[in-house]
């Protein structure tokens, strides 16, 4: 078992599948955003769901509106959605019959902003998953730069919100992050093959042994 939740973003091949839901992930997402280059069509990401037991589907949306979405979690059966940093408020509020998890990219210069932003949006969202990697902001940048980030702060949001780090962590930074701040979870990527049907997970395995318990 695993120290924190964790889900695997952006799947597209039964190799990441298998590899995630081995380590006892809670989720697995798969692009649902037609307009992006991560694009899974029904197809395949039904073929890959029927060889994986154990993680919950999450379809992640792009900018779509509230009605296409109702649609692919039925014509999917997919447990949760994730929509993106910008999406519309109004749009928000018509999804709140399911679980979502609403990004939120991370901004240094906006940083002091983030409780108020988390407040407004907490009726409507189910799960918070902030988004460091876009910013390029590590770790150290959030425990060493006081200016823009505050781990108390950081802390109580995780204390009052269910709150997913999409972070670019090392293995050996990965359990002072977990005790110290606390999140609901962590929020890595899945990626292409090196060939069909063989990937090396070697950094991959070296942060789950990290946060194995």
């Amino acid at each position: 078992m695993l120290k924190t939740k964790i889900k695997a973003a952006q799947i597209s091949n039964l190799t990441d599948a298998r590899y995630f839901a081995a380590w006892y992930s809670e989720w697995l997402g798969f692009c649902c955003d037609t307009t992006s280059p991560n694009y899974v069509s029904p197809e395949l990401l039904h073929a890959i769901r029927d060889w994986v037991e154990g993680p919950q589907i999450v379809g992640e949306f792009g900018a779509q509106d509230a009605a296409y979405i109702h649609e692919a979690v039925k014509s999917l059966n997919l447990d949760a959605v994730q929509v993106g940093f910008f999406y519309d408020l109004e749009k928000l509020k018509m999804l709140n019959d399911l679980t979502v998890i609403r990004e939120i990219v991370i901004d240094p210069n906006e940083a002091t902003d983030l409780p108020a932003t988390l407040d407004s949006l907490s009726p409507f969202a189910s799960y918070f998953l902030l988004e460091f990697n876009k910013n390029n902001i590590l770790f150290n940048d959030i425990k060493n730069n006081e200016n823009y980030f505050n781990l108390n702060i950081l802390k109580s949001l995780c204390e009052k919100y269910r709150i997913l780090f999409s972070i670019n962590i090392k293995e050996n930074e990965v359990n002072e992050l977990l005790e110290i701040l606390q999140p609901e979870g962590l929020n890595v990527f899945g990626g292409d093959e090196e060939k069909v049907g063989f990937k090396s997970y070697d950094e991959m395995d070296e942060l789950f042994e990290a946060i194995e318990s």
